[in-house]
Order: structure tokens, then sequence, then C-alpha cells
């Protein structure tokens, strides 16, 4: 697995939300279930890209939207993921 920065992590996430979405690209923070951007069926598919693109496992206790509410919260959950992975 391969650490990679925010800036790294928040371009990755937002070209894979520009392949979904015409609209301009959304902000860092913006939530993206507000803003419509993401449904539930869609989040299904946002966690699954994330797993394969930054080799994580998205576990159960995972599952909670919060973690894939916004480009930030998006990188942060993956950078933390990625600590995880690396202290075992």
């Amino acid at each position: 697995m391969t650490a990679r920065t925010t800036n790294e992590i928040d371009d990755v996430v937002r070209e894979f939300l520009a392949t979904r979405d015409t609209s301009p690209a959304p902000g860092r923070d913006e939530d993206l279930f507000q803003s419509g951007r993401v449904n539930s069926l869609f989040a299904i598919q946002l966690m699954s890209f994330v797993e394969r693109t930054f080799e994580i496992e998205v576990d159960v206790d995972d599952l909670n939207l919060a973690n894939f509410a916004s480009i930030a919260k998006i990188t942060d959950f993956v950078q933390r993921k990625q600590l995880e992975a690396q202290s075992v």
C-alpha cells in the first residue's frame, strides 16, 4: 500500500466524483449528501472505489455515512485506515 498525501487523496476522490456528476467540482468541505451529489446507492459505489483505489478495508464499523460526507472526511478516513494498516 502506498500512503498518499492529503492533496493526492482529495484529487483522486474529486476525479471519481467528476465521472458521476457534471456539476462543478465540489468544495473540499461540501456535504456530498446534502448537496445531492451522493445518494445511498452511490455511497456504496464510493466506498467500494475507496477500498480498491487506496487498498484499505472498509469494516462494518466504518459504515457510517459521516466518513463519506465530504472530500475532506473521505481523505481523513483513508489516511486513518492507512495508518491503522501500517501499525499492524
